[in-house]
């Protein structure tokens, strides 16, 4: 009898599913279509981004060596293939980082900070706009108004803190705040780890007479 029940059991089941594949059989198949077409859609754009990556990356290398070699003229052409093919890309934003150096290196500071300006706008990166700020902030210093905004903008657990405190400090001894720059150059070495960051800070306050070296 138990093996009479079982065999009913199994054909109302088999009936059951049956009648659900029927009714919804294509709902069903559009599911499992949609599932594997965005399967394959994934990995063929981490297949994609991989390559794209791989490309940057040996762009930037070929970038840096060149710069290596002061191969300048070649450089910046790498560096435009760079910027217009991986706009966005993180080698892309070292690569303006470069570029604005070689383009202070040869004087055009108007045109380096306006790439700092863009890498500080298109950066994700916190370490690298905080870099990007700082160096705009070197660039524009003989203008204090210009400066400050930039270095304000740097965040307060940033590893370049220690030299945007030391630059306030500059600013506000170049403005004659002898105070606001003491005040500047304590933070900065509270902040500065042992080297010649914190060395040369020492010997601002010394030289300032906020205090002596111990």
């Amino acid at each position: 009898m138990q093996d009479i029940f079982e065999q009913v059991d199994e054909q109302l089941e088999a009936e059951r599913l049956h009648k659900y594949w029927q009714a919804n059989r294509n709902r069903l198949l559009a599911a499992l279509l949609l599932f594997f077409m965005l399967l394959f859609a994934y990995v063929g754009w981490q297949e994609y981004q991989a390559r794209q990556d791989s490309a940057a990356a040996e762009l930037f290398m070929r970038l840096q060596d060149r710069l290596n070699k002061q191969e300048n003229e070649a450089a910046q052409k790498e560096l435009q293939t760079l910027l217009g093919s991986h706009a966005g890309h993180s080698y892309a934003q070292f690569g303006r980082l470069l570029q604005a150096r070689l383009l202070a290196t040869a004087g055009n500071r108007s045109g380096a900070l306006e790439q700092l300006t863009l890498l500080i706008q298109e950066s994700h990166t916190p370490l690298l706009q905080d870099l990007a700020l700082l160096n705009a902030a070197y660039l524009t210093a003989e203008k204090p108004e210009q400066a400050e905004p930039f270095l304000q903008r740097i965040s307060s657990h940033s590893p370049y803190r220690a030299h945007a405190l030391e630059l306030q400090g500059l600013l506000a001894a170049q403005r004659g705040d002898s105070a606001a720059a003491l005040a500047h150059y304590r933070d900065a070495r509270a902040v500065a780890g042992e080297g010649s960051l914190r060395n040369r800070l020492e010997s601002r306050l010394e030289q300032m007479g906020g205090e002596k070296k111990p």
